[in-house]
């Protein structure tokens, strides 16, 4: 029993080592890096409030302190409760909550590798082919395309699923049926969409169990006793979603679901974050949810497993095919090449017959070679398998077939997967959507991929064990397999550390508080992240759903209204970010002006933050003892008082910073640069600018930039005498080793040696 755990531990290491050197220098950087900044922060935001209220008000789970006053706000996208109970101990260590994040990405890349590898040894009982398989669904290409969401990386509760499943069937003992239970509780507590793909597609299995074998009460009531309780479980995570969506109708039209509903040609499709497959689709052929191809290799095992397996699921055996072995070969070899055809047509749209100028035939919009493929594909298997195409019922289909049972359920998990990731382009999702209650929540049915990736590890594990025959060929499977796998991926830096606003709200849990800009859809996953520091209910956020009352205060412009509407709901204070309105500053101001001539707003405090701060209001109507939020009204080192500097910044002045604050010119955001790139910016501190560095991807690379003196800057902000040099400039030769998509973050060394980060600004450097 030790040397067995041993084993499972050192399996789930091996893909835990896998998942930190594929996506390297993701944890190098742990309390910073994303691959995105919008759904990573709102991840972020999910399991730091999860390991909060599961430690501190676990009964108020779905509350969460978003988008007051509405009704449970956790539920408006996935809850992620099952990812963080697992990350619970890094949550009572003290980890930060980006930190939380990127430790349960890499563990949800290592759980599912592992799954898929216990899943692989389950139909296969060899080792090296399910590890092999492991990697092969762990890392498959669709996942890298899916870093922003931790709860599709988290995919290895589904092979565990069907695992379990196929366990209990060959031993129908209570303790595998509680393994199947657990299975199926830990699937639906940790990914909603793959909770309501994993019940389908384990109802469908056992509809092929009832088929395919006659069973007594003694087998079906544990295993039906054990996936009850599991639900039993569930329904106080489920019945929040029901709550929700006939309280605020969150349900999704059939367009949204359109739009992430898979074609056939999504299959070939891979995310630019492959390396190998990346490059071939141009990007008009892309579709955020839909690229799923899920690599050559896992094609080819699986292909090789088809046509290879004899009797049970056994290495293939000495048996003479009906046609010579020649003639199988030249069609087997017309099949490969019209894969290929197919592929490269499909994801390139450049492969064409011309002739004096004219295109006889387009590959990648006629379809020909796709149409001949099919063709050749049922030639080959009525030739290989006459029997399995014209005679017998399912059950003695099943009985008289070369192929395991276990691959007879893989393959319909295949099945299952493939249809439903077309979604509303098919009849099965678009069924369930329309009858099922839940499926009118999925957005992307195009992750029903995931179903299919598991039932491929079966195969693909199967295929690799009838090619595993000298080590040699083990070795160059496995290298084949990271070749096929390898992402590049480019990671962007997070500011991380709380203003000091959001120290102020922790301090003084001083909410319900609305945060301004609201219209901006990027900051509001930068207030998710903020609002860890404080836990204290805000008006504002951001999520798969989004109540009434914050649609109306996100799309209507501030006004009379807005003050109303807060006033009704409860808002206690209002905090304004001037740097992040942007041209529409003015405007803003002018609303400051009105609310605070009637009364409606009152100023409380100015806190550093940026080029011009964060600034505090109270709503005396709602928040009767304002006055004790109110800073004293002693001057600054520029000589204002704390109203005096809101007078200036109401008239568009620049106000007094206590702290280190500068701006990036150049490189712009996203901005393509070809040769050396040039840096430009200035930066402003009471304590003088020591030296500006320009850390270049995810701070591999560190430039010195050179300081100079800007005159405008200094009349800008008379008050900062130890800045004779407060502009930063250097023009940077390509560096080695540096991807075409990398990132930039500007760091900024004060006199007194404290550091301040810019924002990370990611380019594409050719």
């Amino acid at each position: 029993m030790a040397v067995r755990a041993l084993r499972e531990v050192a399996l789930f290491g091996f893909y835990a080592v896998v998942a930190i050197i594929l996506t390297w220098p993701l944890a190098a950087n742990l309390p910073t890096a994303v691959s995105d900044l919008g759904d990573p922060l709102l991840n972020a935001w999910i399991l730091d409030w999860n390991c909060y209220a599961l430690t501190h008000k676990p009964l108020h789970l779905f509350n969460a302190p978003i988008f007051f006053p509405a009704k449970f706000p956790l539920a408006y996208s996935e809850h992620l409760t099952g990812i963080a109970i697992l990350c619970l101990p890094f949550y009572a260590i003290g980890f930060a909550p980006l930190t939380i994040h990127n430790l349960a990405i890499l563990f949800g890349f290592a759980l599912s590798g592992y799954g898929a590898c216990v899943l692989a040894r389950v139909v296969t009982k060899q080792l090296l082919p399910s590890v092999l398989a492991g990697l092969l669904y762990g890392f498959v290409p669709y996942r890298f395309g899916q870093l922003p969401h931790v709860q599709v990386i988290s995919g290895g509760w589904i092979p565990l699923l069907l695992a379990a499943l196929l366990v209990y069937r060959r031993s129908p003992t209570l303790r595998n049926a509680a393994l199947l239970g657990a299975a199926f509780l830990m699937n639906g507590l940790t990914n909603v969409y793959f909770f309501l793909f994993g019940s389908v597609a384990v109802i469908l299995t056992l509809v092929l169990i009832a088929i395919a074998e006659r069973r007594d009460l003694r087998f079906w009531l544990p295993l039906i006793g054990a996936l009850a309780i599991a639900f039993a479980l569930l329904l106080p995570f489920l019945i929040p979603y029901k709550v929700v969506a006939e309280t605020y109708g969150m349900k999704r039209l059939v367009g949204e679901s359109l739009g992430a509903s898979a074609t056939w040609n999504d299959w070939l499709i891979a995310p630019r974050e492959s390396r190998l497959y990346g490059r071939l689709p141009p990007d008009e052929e892309r579709h955020g949810e839909r690229q799923l191809f899920p690599g050559a290799l896992m094609l080819f095992l699986s292909a090789a497993a088809f046509l290879m397996v004899r009797g049970g699921g056994q290495r293939p055996t000495a048996v003479g095919p009906a046609v010579g072995g020649r003639s199988l070969f030249a069609l087997d070899a017309i099949i490969v090449v019209l894969a290929f055809v197919t592929y490269i047509g499909a994801t390139t749209g450049e492969i064409h017959i011309v002739r004096h100028g004219r295109v006889l035939l387009d590959f990648s919009r006629s379809y020909f070679p796709a149409a001949l493929l099919a063709i050749c594909v049922v030639i080959r298997l009525a030739i290989r398998f006459p029997r399995a195409l014209s005679e017998g019922n399912l059950r003695t289909a099943i009985d008289n077939s070369r192929f395991s049972f276990e691959l007879w359920a893989a393959a319909l998990w295949i099945v299952i997967g493939l249809l439903g990731s077309f979604g509303i382009n098919a009849f099965f999702h678009s069924f369930l959507f329309h009858r099922v209650f839940g499926f009118r929540a999925i957005r992307a049915p195009a992750r029903w991929a995931a179903i299919a990736y598991a039932g491929l590890a079966c195969w693909s594990a199967t295929g690799a064990s009838i090619l595993d025959r000298r080590k040699w060929v083990t070795a160059l499977l496995f290298a084949a397999a990271f070749v096929d796998v390898w992402p590049r991926i480019r990671w962007e830096q997070a500011l991380v550390e709380p203003s000091p606003v959001d120290r102020w709200i922790a301090q003084t849990h001083a909410g319900p508080l609305i945060e301004l800009p609201i219209h901006h859809l990027d900051v509001l996953y930068f207030y998710l992240l903020r609002a860890t520091a404080h836990h204290v209910p805000i008006f504002d956020g951001i999520s798969g759903f989004e109540p009434p009352l914050h649609y109306k205060l996100r799309t209507e412009p501030l006004s009379d209204d807005t003050l109303t509407l807060l006033e009704r709901n409860g808002c206690r204070f209002v905090v304004v970010r001037p740097d992040w309105f942007g041209w529409e500053a003015p405007g803003v101001f002018a609303w400051i002006k009105r609310g605070m001539a009637q009364r409606r707003l009152v100023f409380l405090q100015r806190f550093d933050a940026g080029v011009n701060g964060d600034w505090l209001f109270a709503l005396p109507r709602v928040e009767k003892g304002w006055q004790r939020f109110r800073a004293p009204q002693t001057r600054d080192p520029a000589g204002y008082t704390p109203d005096e500097e809101l007078a200036r910044l109401l008239d568009s002045k620049a106000t007094y910073n206590g702290a280190t604050f500068a701006e990036l010119y150049q490189p712009k955001r996203t901005s393509v640069i070809s040769g050396p790139m040039l840096v430009t910016g200035w930066a402003v501190s009471p304590n003088g600018i020591r030296s500006v560095n320009i850390r270049i991807d995810s701070g591999r690379v560190q430039v010195t930039a050179d300081l100079a003196t800007r005159d405008d800057v200094t009349r800008a902000f008379p008050w900062y005498p130890q800045n004779p040099r407060n502009a930063f400039s250097k023009l940077i030769p390509r560096p080695r080793g540096v991807p075409e998509e990398t990132d930039l973050q500007i760091e900024i060394i004060d006199g007194s040696g404290r550091r301040t980060l810019l924002p990370d600004v990611p380019i594409t450097w050719r």
